[in-house]
């Protein structure tokens, strides 16, 4: 029985390790969009006040 209990953890384990890599590599890419998105934000808000302070001299 105790071996049957390790042929069977030993078979899951690179199913397990697959599964875990594959979930932090999501992780990863999930981390990458919101800094990239956050950064685009970051930009437009400087495009923004940038337009601001040059347009309210002719307002």
């Amino acid at each position: 029985m105790g071996f049957e209990n390790r042929q069977i953890r030993q078979s899951k384990f690179p199913l397990a390790c697959s599964y875990s890599a594959l979930i932090l590599h999501n992780d990863e890419m999930t981390l990458r969009r919101k800094w990239k998105q956050r950064k685009r934000n970051q930009r437009s808000l400087t495009m923004t006040g940038a337009l601001v302070f040059l347009t309210r001299f002719l307002l």
